[in-house]
């Protein structure tokens, strides 16, 4: 699902800097800076540890603010004991990782706060921080140097606690995530809000497509969604557990189309779709089946592995595939996207060569067993029957 919603933000406390002078006045900067969520899990994903989460940062001073850093520290800083385990993000580094709201989410840009704006820093580590982070920035007010400070540091609490080992949704060879875990993902950068809540129930969500010897995911005329090879897939249930949501009759679009096959709503944005409760807050949904397809119904209990319906192109999707997440809502755009780990599956190198934006051949390399690992952004890989 590719889908944005501007963020709201609800009522928030505004942290200033300790320290330094803004101009003349010698008055501290009006920065609030919020971590989101404020505790995150670290999860497994090409053999490598992962933490994801975000930084809402407001702007309420009267003047243009830069951040110039971000200053990434397992313990609270200290100028006589600094910490081994830092990080720091320069400027140049925080464009790729910054969006402001209502701007191009997915577009490098500088990180520059107008009066009364809101920005969003996407943090994506690729290794372990340890049990807690402090988050520090440095801002200054545009084009002055000299009125650079360090704003309090916002703290994340890490879970080493293991993510849910979930079983794969799909069976057989050469399936690949265009969109995955990764912090340039369009699932990571889509903010949504409903109500009081900021939430980005996308975070680690995948969409799967096969490929085929080229590279291309479909064979022929494009526009016919039969003629793509994941079309009609089965769509298995990753672990047991009780269906809560069910959407179905929902028309297919025409493969990367200009519109869809009916109006996008909240409601609908899924396709025709399963939501399944995993216990234990954790909820699977699985969207863009063929309708008719869909083989249960709310309040069905389904066994690991049973064959939920066929993957298609309903709802908000440019061909067929499957959007796959687990979030804590038994709503699909509700709640807080949490990781998930894959029990097991092959992970292939691979080559693609690419012509105009477009693969024109593929070569297949090793394969890897991994477990319980995340099928990370542009993994190719298969599937056993589990």
């Amino acid at each position: 699902m590719n889908t944005v919603v501007k963020l709201l933000l609800a009522p928030i406390a505004i942290i200033a800097a300790a320290t330094a002078a803004y101009g003349a006045a010698g008055l501290p900067l009006k920065i609030a800076v919020i971590a989101r969520p404020a505790s995150t899990g670290m999860f497994e994903g090409d053999g490598n540890p992962h933490v994801a989460y975000e930084l809402y940062v407001s702007n309420f001073n009267d003047k243009t603010v830069r951040i110039d850093a971000l200053r990434l520290s397992s313990a609270a800083q200290s100028e006589t004991v600094p910490d081994p385990e830092s990080q720091s993000f320069p400027a140049p580094q925080l464009r790729h990782m910054f969006s402001s709201i209502g701007g191009h989410y997915l577009t490098a840009q500088d990180p520059v706060l107008k009066p009364g704006v809101t920005g969003v820093l996407f943090v994506f580590l690729d290794r372990d921080p340890g049990a807690k982070i402090f988050n520090t920035l440095e801002v200054e007010v545009d084009g002055k140097p000299d009125t650079r400070q360090p704003i309090a540091p916002a703290e994340i609490d890490v879970s080493h606690a293991p993510p849910i080992v979930i079983s794969s949704p799909l069976r057989g060879d050469n399936w690949w995530t265009p969109n995955g875990p990764a912090n340039d993902s369009i699932h990571r950068r889509t903010i949504i809000a409903l109500g009081p809540a900021v939430v980005i129930p996308e975070r680690y969500a995948v969409d799967w497509i096969k490929v085929g010897p080229d590279g291309n995911s479909f064979h022929g005329d494009p526009k016919v969604n039969s003629n793509y090879y994941c079309y009609r897939s089965e769509i298995h249930a990753v672990a047991g557990g009780r269906v809560v949501s069910v959407l179905d009759g929902i028309p297919e679009n025409v493969p990367d189309s200009p519109a869809m096959a009916v109006t996008i709503t909240i409601a609908n944005i899924a396709g025709n779709s399963v939501i399944e409760d995993l216990g234990a807050g954790h909820y699977a949904l699985y969207a863009h089946m063929i309708p008719g397809s869909v083989r249960v119904r709310p309040g069905d209990h389904v066994e690991d592995g049973q064959v939920l319906g066929l993957l298609g192109n309903s709802g908000n999707s440019s061909e067929p595939h499957l959007h796959f997440q687990i979030s804590d809502s038994p709503m699909a755009l509700g709640g807080e996207g949490l990781p998930f780990l894959l029990g097991k599956f092959i992970r292939r190198d691979y080559h693609m060569e690419m012509k105009g934006g477009n693969p024109i051949s593929m070569t297949v390399g090793a394969a890897h067993e991994m477990t319980r690992q995340t099928f990370m952004n542009m993994d190719l890989g298969d599937f056993g029957a589990n």
